[in-house]
């Protein structure tokens, strides 16, 4: 998607909160549920959606985190655990693993 920074937040947001987007269910929770089960193929994804399962791709993030990424680094992470959404544009994916690290750290 070529789509800004807030529009990120906004989609990400709206898959936090299981489809819902004030009062209105825009994604049916089925489907949430659905992107957000580990694949048959591949454990670490779902529907275009990767899981932090065991902590396989980000050691210093919650398990239950979920995130989209795109080209040139650009992320859309969900911890629900910590109850956030960040978006990290254009990000050294070599350091994407620290600024996790230091995210998750500061929300405990």
């Amino acid at each position: 998607m070529f789509i800004g920074a807030r529009d990120h937040a906004r989609l990400g947001l709206l898959i936090a909160r299981r489809g819902r987007w004030g009062d209105r269910q825009l994604i049916p929770a089925a489907w949430i549920e659905a992107m957000t089960t580990p694949s048959p193929t591949n454990g670490s994804y779902g529907y275009l959606w990767w899981l932090n399962r065991a902590g396989v791709r980000y050691r210093g993030a919650p398990e239950s985190c979920l995130y989209a990424t795109g080209a040139g680094s650009n992320i859309v992470w969900i911890d629900p655990e910590h109850d956030l959404v960040a978006v990290m544009r254009w990000i050294d994916k070599a350091a994407v693993g620290g600024f996790l690290t230091r995210l998750t750290a500061s929300a405990a």
